[in-house]
C-alpha cells in the first residue's frame, strides 16, 4: 500500500472503495517546486489530495512571510475561503517541492455526495477529520513552545521536514532561523 493512502485511511477512516471513488472523479495534476497553487485573493473551489511533495500556506505579517501550515503526502488541501465560502483566499498555497496531487472541483464532489447516503457520509467523515485535526493543531500552537512544536512537526511529517527550507519552518514556529538552529542543536545533544 502506498504511504499517502495509508495516511488518508488512518486520519479520515475512509474505505478503499471511497478513496477509489474520489480518485476516479479527480484529475491528476503535477506542480514544480515553488509553484503557487492558490493565490491570495483567488477563489479556488478545488479539493486537493496530495500524493507526493510538500506544500505550505502562508500570508504576510508586518511585511514578512508567515507560514500557517504545511501539507505532505496523504493530506487533503483546500482554500477554506474559496472552497467553503466561495470567497477570495486570505492565504497563498504553494508547492515547496516537486508535487503530484489529485484535484476535485467542489461542484463535482457535491454532485457525487448527493447521489447516495454512503457518499454523503464520506463528505461528513472528511470534514470531521479535518475539523479534529485543525483544532488539535490550533491548540498545540497555543499550548506548546517553539521547541515542542518543532518536535511535533518532525513527528507528524518526518520525511517532509527534511525537504522544507529552515526559513519556512522558522516562520511557521514564529521564531528566527537562528533560534531554530539553536533548537535543532539542543535536540541533537539530547
Amino acid at each position: 500500500m502506498e504511504k499517502w493512502k495509508d495516511k488518508l485511511f488512518e486520519r479520515f477512516s475512509i474505505s478503499h472503495e471511497e478513496l477509489d471513488w474520489l480518485l476516479f472523479n479527480a484529475t491528476e495534476v503535477s506542480f514544480g517546486p515553488n509553484t503557487t497553487i492558490v493565490d491570495e485573493q483567488e477563489i479556488d473551489t478545488h479539493l486537493y489530495i496530495l500524493v507526493e511533495g510538500v506544500w505550505r500556506a502562508y500570508t504576510y505579517r508586518e511585511g514578512k512571510e508567515a507560514t500557517i501550515w504545511f501539507a505532505s503526502s496523504g493530506d487533503f488541501v483546500f482554500s477554506v475561503w474559496g472552497y467553503i465560502m466561495g470567497q477570495p483566499s486570505l492565504l497563498r498555497i504553494e508547492s515547496i517541492t516537486e508535487s503530484r496531487c489529485y484535484s476535485i472541483r467542489k461542484d463535482v464532489l457535491e454532485r457525487l455526495f448527493a447521489t447516495s447516503l454512503a457518499f454523503a457520509n464520506l463528505g461528513r467523515k472528511l470534514v470531521e477529520g479535518l475539523v479534529v485535526y485543525y483544532e488539535m493543531w490550533g491548540l498545540d500552537m497555543w499550548r506548546q513552545r517553539a521547541a515542542e512544536r518543532y518536535l511535533a512537526l518532525m513527528n507528524d511529517m518526518p520525511e517532509a521536514v527534511r525537504m522544507i527550507p529552515l526559513k519556512y519552518i522558522a516562520s511557521y514556529l514564529g521564531i528566527t532561523v537562528q533560534s531554530l538552529s539553536r533548537i535543532r542543536s539542543e535536540i541533537v545533544k539530547r
